[in-house]
């Protein structure tokens, strides 16, 4: 048995009730009667220093707006005000019996939509303006709220609203056209021919496609070119016959699409595309804008993804000017944050990286120069938050050397000076108004669901907005132990969780769940509300299950070290980490170490699939979207964590799991939806080939229609269907 650093025994509940969940409550309500109490709406005002959130009047809701200085509240609108304002911007609109989410753009007036139709409303003068008017199928919607104008993509070209509502002076400002249609920024889009969209697979932090410049009188965005990407079939199956719709998937090793950066001026009404060079497989990533709109800048990433440079580019011309800096990674480097300039000074900018070994805050001068860097220490900066209203000091978030807990911290930008500005432990989320003055700071830990309280800048508590109780206090007590052990290589500490079945007796024997991601970019335990679990788990632990995690090496905000470990070798560290978690297992005299079950979903499904093939330590598996052959996996992620299947033929051929397949032991069950197209249903269509060719037992379940995630009221179906599978085989 590996040693046991630290254990926290920690009840997450407080009554002695006996109600037990069902799945459809674990499902369903999680994030709603069941979930920690939020306010929802939570917003501040921009440019002010007062915030707003959905309230009860009258048993209705209503919008709340409280003052941060003096804490005065007022009630804004009710629900009878809004359906008011809905008769107003259309007279056939049906009343609504809870309130929506509304754009606030000043403290008198807002911004709301019905589908794909937005309004403006203004509460003294009671007039609702049209904002503007989109298409049902438009996509990637991007609002500049200086000028109005609207991005969008309808039919992979890109479009901008040619009516908008301008804010100036608290009043609505219309434009003259009728609002119908959109100017037509791009022409030739086509399928393979893309528009605005995000590109690159949404790797590098990419999650949009269209940047405004910081005034709003240009307009970045991407072209994406896909020819030379193989078409992959789609299947859809609730016609008949069933018909294939085609789509572009870029797999590990072969051709990859071509990206642009285009720039439209709407003032001079022209357009340029920025001269990006080649190769033309190179990736184009966090885009952004200088304050002055003259210059634009993109990190380029080389295929090979060992190399990035952070390129300046003319915005008038669309020549390149120069390069700021380049960083290099023998293993591979992965820009996510574009650089950030600092508040009323153009000539600094912030740029976040792993360089050093941790995700860090680094400040430059305009022209590259390093002029030091702002955080340091063995944590991972995990959001830049702001500037305060000089611009002198920055915010951010951070994790926790063990990237248990996160923290708002400040850090003077001429010193370096840092300061954390939340004291208490746990997950801490911000929101900042516009001059950094104030901050609504919603956090959990184990012990609290959530407590969202209001602070200044110098991290003192004014006053608590919400101090949830316990959602599940009703129902029958598990406990939950979070504690460290050695990884594999015997120095690094993992983090674990493990619930207890309800009704302990450390005399019985229970079954076990581990359920597991283990890949980049994931963390599955926090020192948050249930240990950062899905309330399913704490459902399995009421049915009788002890339910394990483990965050191996591999996973996310413990430093670049802990994380590439992987590289070229997906599975194998992985692997051996969940190893010694089941090594622990089998020290506690109350697991059942002959009844013991793995659970996981994407990534977790092909680790799932990996300790089943290749330990005979589970009696059944669930495997959910799982990836099995990372040659049919996407270039962007596999190539970085894997080189290409021709570099890298070992590695590929090691954790390609239709090579293992004679291995399997246990009760598996592969689970797919039809239309993933993230993980393609190939991967587990293949799967089950080579276990009839080789005369190997499983069982598949597949369900039509459904992306990489079930989704919507067939997840009860599919975490009913989880369920009884190991109740079943367990």
């Amino acid at each position: 048995m590996k040693k046991l650093l630290l254990a926290l025994f920690i009840p997450v509940m407080v009554s002695a009730q006996q109600k037990l969940l069902t799945v459809e409550d674990a499902v369903m309500k999680q994030r709603t009667t069941l979930g920690p109490a939020r306010l929802a709406g939570l917003a501040w005002v921009p440019k002010s220093n007062k915030f707003t959130y959905i309230g009860k009047k009258d048993g209705k809701d209503c919008v709340v707006m409280q003052d941060a200085i003096t804490l005065n509240r007022d009630t804004v609108l009710t629900l009878a005000k809004y359906n008011e304002v809905l008769g107003k911007a259309d007279a056939g609109l049906k009343p609504i019996e809870r309130m929506p989410l509304v754009t606030w753009l000043n403290e008198n007036s807002f911004r709301f939509n019905i589908k794909q139709n937005y309004y403006v409303a203004d509460l003294k003068t009671g007039k609702v303006d049209v904002f503007c008017y989109l298409p049902e199928t438009a996509e990637n919607i991007d609002i500049e709220p200086l000028t109005g104008r609207v991005a969008y993509v309808n039919n992979h070209n890109l479009f901008v609203s040619t009516k908008a509502s301008v804010m100036q002076g608290g009043s609505s400002i219309i434009n003259s056209d009728d609002g119908t249609k959109g100017d037509m920024l791009t022409k030739d889009g086509t399928l393979g021919l893309e528009y605005g969209t995000a590109v690159h697979r949404n790797e590098f932090g990419i999650d949009k496609g269209t940047f405004w410049s910081p005034n709003g009188n240009k307009l970045a965005y991407y072209q994406m070119n896909e020819s030379l990407v193989t078409d992959y079939p789609v299947y859809d199956l609730t016609k008949k016959p069933a018909s294939i719709k085609n789509i572009k998937y870029p797999m590990a090793g072969e051709a990859s699409h071509v990206v642009n950066v285009w720039v439209h001026d709407f003032v001079k009404k022209r357009t340029i595309k920025l001269a990006t060079g080649s190769p033309l497989d190179q990736y184009l990533t966090n885009v952004a804008w200088h304050p002055g709109e003259e210059k634009i800048y993109i990190a380029i990433v080389n295929r090979e993804q060992n190399e990035m440079k952070l390129n300046e580019y003319d915005a008038v011309s669309g020549v390149f000017t120069k390069t700021l800096f380049t960083e290099t990674n023998p293993k591979y480097v992965e820009p996510e944050h574009p650089l950030i300039f600092c508040k009323n000074n153009p000539k600094q900018f912030i740029w976040m990286s792993e360089r050093n070994g941790f995700n860090h805050l680094y400040l430059y001068n305009s022209n590259g120069r390093l002029e030091r860097q702002l955080t340091n220490g063995n944590f991972d900066v995990t959001q830049f938050v702001g500037f305060n209203s000089n611009g002198d000091e920055a915010f951010y978030i951070a994790a926790s050397e063990d990237g248990m807990n996160r923290y708002l911290n400040r850090v003077n930008l001429s010193t370096g000076k840092t300061v954390r500005l939340t004291i208490a432990d746990g997950v801490h989320s911000v929101m900042m108004n516009d001059n950094g003055e104030w901050f609504l700071d919603s956090y959990t830990n184990i012990k609290t669901p959530r407590n969202i309280g209001l602070l200044n800048a110098n991290g003192q508590e004014k006053a608590v907005l919400l101090n949830a109780i316990n959602p599940i206090a009703d129902y029958k007590k598990c406990d939950m132990q979070l504690f460290k052990i050695k990884a594999a290589d015997g120095t690094t500490d993992l983090n674990c969780r493990m619930f207890l079945p309800a009704d302990f007796d450390a005399n019985k024997k229970y079954p076990t769940l581990v359920y597991l991601y283990g890949g980049p970019h994931a963390q599955m335990i926090t020192n948050s509300w249930l240990g950062g679990a899905d309330l399913w788990l704490y459902y399995m632990a009421q049915q009788g299950y002890v339910v394990f995690t483990i965050d191996n090496r591999g996973s996310a905000n413990r430093g670049l070290a802990f994380e590439n470990i992987t590289h070229k070798k997906l599975g194998v560290e992985e692997k051996a980490d969940q190893l010694n978690g089941v090594e622990y297992l089998k020290g506690l005299k109350y697991v059942d170490i002959n009844r013991l079950g793995i659970y996981g979903w994407s990534f977790g499904g092909f680790m799932t699939t990996t300790m089943m093939s290749k330990t005979d330590l589970f009696k059944a598996g669930v495997a959910g979207g799982p990836v099995i052959d990372w040659g049919m996996y996407e270039i962007m992620y596999t190539e970085r964590y894997m080189d290409t299947p021709k570099e890298n033929p070992e590695g590929y051929a090691e954790n390609n799991l239709l090579n293992h397949v004679k291995g399997l032991k246990g009760k598996l069950m592969l689970i797919h939806g039809t239309d993933d197209n993230v993980v393609l249903w190939q991967h587990s269509l293949a799967y089950i080939k080579k276990c009839v060719d080789e005369g190997v037992q499983l069982d598949y379940f597949v369900y039509p229609g459904h992306l990489h995630n079930v989704m919507g009221k067939d997840r009860v179906h599919l975490m009913q269907k989880i369920t009884d599978y190991f109740k079943q085989n367990l």
